[in-house]
């Protein structure tokens, strides 16, 4: 076998240390090549700024159209369902004196609600012959005069009407317990909605304005949760539709 001299061997060294530092190159160029390429990375966007492609996050809804939403999940959900039929006498006199300060309901109300007032002298200031109306359903200002005959425009709205009280629950309470509800300020507001809201639930009828909306949908969940009233799955839904759309 022949000897390699130093040259030659020298030589070879050479050749196979640039072979090594090509295939090293060509490994290195690649990967390179073969990375994919990615999409730009959420941290080359400035602070607060939401990339086109995701979605915008949602409105927060407010403190108390949260807590309505709590509580109308707690509810239960049940169809209309009375064995008897609705009649006005079941829930005790009408605009009863229930807090005993010597006012009938209807005049409680309307000293709560209006502004302005004037009473009919010699009544304690209790029949209330004036006032100035911020109507929460309608979000109008009126004037409300009293009338002795005739249409009143301005008038007393239950917000959960007594006849759909009576399919949800109130059936079975006593008398005493309906005429509570019939008069609990609670339940009760000044409005000139009154006729056109009539019986109706919240899925047959909202307040026009997405902010009286969302007061009446919240007030309507609580007299539901606080009298322990069943609620269709209708009127959930369109109580839940509208409470996720008030805005903090």
């Amino acid at each position: 076998m022949r000897r390699r001299t130093g040259s030659a061997i020298a030589a070879a060294a050479g050749l196979v240390a640039v072979a090594i530092v090509a295939c090293a190159n060509l490994a290195q160029d690649t990967t390179v090549m073969e990375r994919p390429t990615l999409a730009p990375a959420a941290t080359t966007e400035a602070p607060g700024e939401v990339s086109p492609e995701s979605p915008a996050p949602a409105a927060p809804i407010s403190t108390e159209a949260g807590q309505a939403l709590a509580q109308l999940e707690q509810l239960t959900i049940a169809e209309p369902s009375s064995t008897t039929k609705y009649v006005r006498d079941y829930f005790g006199q009408k605009w009863a004196d229930v807090d005993r300060n010597g006012c009938d309901t209807r005049n409680d109300i309307l000293a709560r609600d209006l502004t302005d007032l004037t009473f009919k002298p010699g009544t304690r200031d209790c029949v209330v012959l004036s006032g100035l109306l911020y109507d929460r359903y309608t979000e109008e200002t009126i004037q409300f005069l009293r009338v002795s005959e005739g249409y009143q425009p301005v008038q007393i709205d239950h917000v959960i009407s007594l006849s759909v009280s009576w399919s949800s629950g109130s059936e079975v309470w006593n008398v005493d317990k309906r005429e509570q509800f019939a008069n609990d300020p609670l339940n009760l507001q000044t409005t000139t909605a009154n006729q056109q809201k009539g019986d109706s639930s919240p899925s047959k009828w909202m307040p026009a304005s997405a902010t009286a909306a969302c007061e009446y949908s919240a007030r309507y969940v609580t007299v539901l949760d606080t009298y322990d009233l069943t609620v269709t799955a209708d009127d959930a839904a369109a109580l839940r539709s509208t409470l996720t759309s008030c805005s903090a």
